[in-house]
């Protein structure tokens, strides 16, 4: 195996970068041997000239300790990374949309807490308006645009959407997941839609506002965004999916963006960081971009504006993550380490949430994780969510360790399992899902389902909000379901009248709740998945 020292790695590099008021940030020391000698170790197994990989910067004092690249910028022509290598930034692009509307919003042309039909009025009129400020913190209850799309049988990257494709599917969705400011659920519709907001309020596009406003003035130049997928950038890598053992292309083929689509660099990155860390946007800038949100009800929200605020073994940190295509991304600062991390990967098998955290831990203070061993009889059964009702089952594999869904979860308390940033706490008034933003989710405990009659379900359903019909069929003594461009999926049944599936492909699990009138006929369902609540579809044959 090759090094991080290889020809297919980048170099150390340590530079001055220009802050607020054209100050040079305090020099800071090169990482030491053996802090990248482990940055190397933990991107090993993509240091290969048969693999796509990363490029990783880690900055203090808003300068780059260290700058580092692994694997592949193109397989098929051979190119190898290099810390210049330009890729795509996924969810972290929503920062930069969210430093947008926060200028607007500074400037007097816009509030956060505008009703988004003053600049959107292709949008219904719901029973609360939502803000724009609901849409940055994700709170909005817009569905999002992909899981519509991926039910009418184009999930994302199957084909070339933009905005207004996004503006158009979202304006036909007579209802929210929820009300605005009961919940948070991400949901890219929220920063598609801001991008227009903002096209809409300055007479710019998000691309031009941006360039004009953040990356030249701060020398990003190898940023600028997929609003044109088709368009030939130099320096930007192939991306890649891993399936069965092998890489395959997987390049963004969409124009829709603000949500993602930012092509950056992280040199680029090292600098917006250290510009947010040095309030090169004016007092108070930063300051906003991080301030987390409430609900409603009073529960405070991790999620700011396209940062979330967490604890990382005893240090703070704003981070996001990133996924779109076969790239992957994670940004990180920890304010009272002067630290940050930038991480850009072209590769879907990297867990840059994960690997970007190890990254911190070489140059964070020491910390040992505690195990837990529980005791006792483990959980089981079907829970129903208590926001959308979808169900959850909880069973031990071989080995007596905890599973939901088939997803095996780690004990790290009584009572308490984390599914990677969430936590299913059981407890004496049942069972809570504390999700990583900080919302607690009551689950009530359903009776499971395993034999049912299939004959109610059958037939056809045709949607309210969707361009998509869904056929019910018996086989077997089982039930199965065809859409658009997707046939005889198997369901699973859950609880009464409500049933799972692997779906659409290339798409996440669905929940299927069918409805019955008050003669006991079933006249309606409610179709779902994670980013989509319960659209409607009403019997048609």
């Amino acid at each position: 195996m090759m090094t991080g020292r290889s020809a297919f790695a980048g170099i150390l590099f340590c530079m001055a970068v220009p802050l607020s008021g054209g100050a040079l940030a305090q020099v800071a020391a090169p990482a030491e041997p053996a802090a990248l000698a482990r940055l190397d170790a933990l991107f090993a197994k993509w240091n290969s000239k048969d693999s796509p990989g990363c490029a990783v910067a880690v900055s203090r004092n808003g300068q780059a300790i260290a700058t580092r690249a692994y694997g592949m910028a193109d397989l098929e022509k051979g190119v190898p990374a290099t810390p210049d290598s330009i890729y795509e930034a996924g969810s972290d692009s929503k920062q930069f949309t969210a430093a947008a509307i926060l200028m607007l919003a500074r400037e007097g042309k816009l509030s956060l807490d505008d009703d988004i039909r003053k600049y959107l009025p292709e949008l219904p009129t719901y029973s609360a308006p939502v803000t724009i400020r609901h849409m940055l913190h994700h709170t909005s209850g817009l569905r999002d645009w992909g899981s519509v799309a991926a039910i009418e049988g184009w999930p994302r990257n199957s084909r070339t959407a933009s905005n207004d494709d996004v503006l158009e599917i979202a304006s036909r969705q007579s209802e929210l997941n929820f009300a605005p400011g009961a919940h948070y659920l991400y949901s890219n519709s929220n920063y598609n839609l801001a991008a227009i907001v903002v096209a809409r309020v300055s007479g710019q596009s998000l691309a031009d506002f941006t360039s004009e406003r953040i990356f030249k003035p701060l020398g990003m130049t190898h940023t600028s965004w997929r609003d044109d997928h088709g368009e030939v950038v130099a320096g930007r890598t192939g991306a890649y999916d891993y399936q069965d053992g092998v890489y395959r292309n997987d390049q963004v083929i969409e124009d829709a963006y603000g949500n993602g689509g930012l092509l950056t660099t992280v040199g680029d990155l090292v600098k917006w960081q250290a510009a947010l860390d040095a309030g090169t946007f004016g007092a108070g800038f930063t300051a906003q971009m991080q301030t987390p949100t409430k609900l409603n009800d009073g529960t405070p929200i991790a999620y700011a504006l396209a940062l979330v605020n967490l604890d990382h073994h005893g240090q703070q940190e704003v981070s996001h993550s990133g996924s779109t295509g076969g790239y992957r991304a994670w940004m990180a600062r920890y304010p009272k380490q002067k630290l940050a991390v930038s991480l850009l990967c072209n590769t879907g098998n990297a867990d840059t949430p994960v690997l970007g955290r190890e990254v911190a831990d070489v140059f964070l203070p020491a910390w040992k994780d505690k195990s837990y061993t529980p005791k006792g009889p483990l959980p089981s059964g079907v829970y129903a969510d208590g926001v959308n009702g979808f169900p959850v089952k909880f069973d031990s594999d071989e080995q007596g360790r905890l599973r939901a869904d088939g997803k095996l979860l780690t004990p790290v308390g009584p009572g308490r399992w984390a599914q990677r940033e969430d936590i299913f706490a059981f407890g004496k008034n049942g069972l809570v899902r504390e999700n990583r933003e900080g919302e607690k989710i009551a689950y009530r405990k359903v009776e499971a389902v395993t034999t049912f009659d299939a004959k109610p379900y059958v037939g056809k359903f045709c949607g309210v909000d969707t361009h998509a019909c869904l056929t019910f069929r018996q086989q077997g003594e089982g039930l199965v379901y065809s859409g658009p461009r997707w046939a005889d999926q198997t369901l699973s049944p859950a609880y009464a009248d409500v049933f799972t599936g692997e779906a659409m492909p290339d798409a996440g699990r669905i929940t299927v709740k069918f409805q019955r009138d008050a003669n006991g006929a079933v006249i309606a369902l409610r179709f779902g998945e994670s980013r989509a609540y319960d659209v409607l579809f009403r019997r048609a044959d």
